[in-house]
């Protein structure tokens, strides 16, 4: 009985990893392709359409803004999140449901209508569109993911730590500095590292609440309105390897929650 149920979720997921995998890896093998356009069989190797996106003077300083704004973005929102997080397990408070619902908002609704009420509510506040409105926007977008990694492991925190900190005289903030902080900082740099890649990656919240400057993946949008060139390609593939890399580093984390539950 178990091995047709075992066989059953073994092909389920080969198929779903199929699913994910076979687009990537196309996209990476015609990231290489010397052809600039997409044909098989791939006649050979080339690494020009990664020198031509390192030689476009205008991918370095949208990579410039995109690094500066994630690098923001993801301070604001790991402060942020934590607070939140903490607020969600640990306050009393009336309304308090309402608070989480309303804190949690942005992980439900679209990322498109979320950026066009937020041009809607800085024009309305006559807060004139560029980088402050895209650190604004990114920021409200991705604390609560911040907020969802921290509260995973605050709710699995044994209080009984902060009463023996406390019974040794630490004071609030020593307790927190020395206790609480050193316990939730792996969960706390994971939401770092998911805040910086969200922001990094983000489309649609720059396009709608930034003027002046474009962000990489507004130039590689407007780049690939009239076609898909290689360099697009190349800054995909590469792209691919960052979130893996920022994966790898938040996997050992989740893995050890999850086991902990377990």
């Amino acid at each position: 009985m178990k091995r047709p149920r075992h066989l059953f979720l073994l092909l389920c997921t080969l198929a779903m990893l199929v699913y994910a995998l076979v687009p990537i890896l196309t996209v990476i093998a015609f990231s290489f392709n010397p052809l600039p356009f997409y044909a098989f069989p791939i006649t050979g190797f080339t690494g020009k359409w990664y020198a031509a996106l390192v030689a476009d003077p205008r991918i370095g300083a949208s990579l410039l803004a995109s690094l500066g704004i994630a690098a923001l973005v993801a301070l604001l929102a790991t402060l942020l999140g934590t607070l939140f997080a903490f607020f969600v397990v640990r306050a009393h408070t009336r309304f308090k449901r309402l608070w989480v619902a309303f804190g949690f908002l942005p992980l439900v609704v679209p990322v498109l209508v979320l950026a066009a009420g937020l041009q809607v509510a800085f024009v309305e506040l006559g807060l004139p569109l560029g980088y402050p409105t895209v650190i604004i926007g990114h920021t409200l977008y991705t604390s609560p993911f911040v907020a969802l990694m921290v509260m995973a492991q605050l709710l699995r925190y044994d209080e009984r730590l902060d009463e023996a900190a406390r019974d040794l005289g630490a004071s609030q903030r020593q307790m927190l500095r020395h206790v609480t902080l050193p316990i939730l900082w792996p969960s706390i740099r994971s939401g770092l590292l998911l805040a910086f890649l969200l922001s990094f990656n983000e489309w649609a919240i720059a396009f709608f609440t930034g003027r002046g400057f474009n962000t990489l993946p507004m130039l590689i949008y407007s780049m690939a309105r009239n076609g898909l060139p290689p360099s697009v390609l190349a800054y995909s593939a590469l792209a691919v390897a960052c979130v893996l890399l920022v994966a790898g580093m938040i996997l050992p984390f989740a893995l050890k929650l999850i086991r902990g539950r377990a």
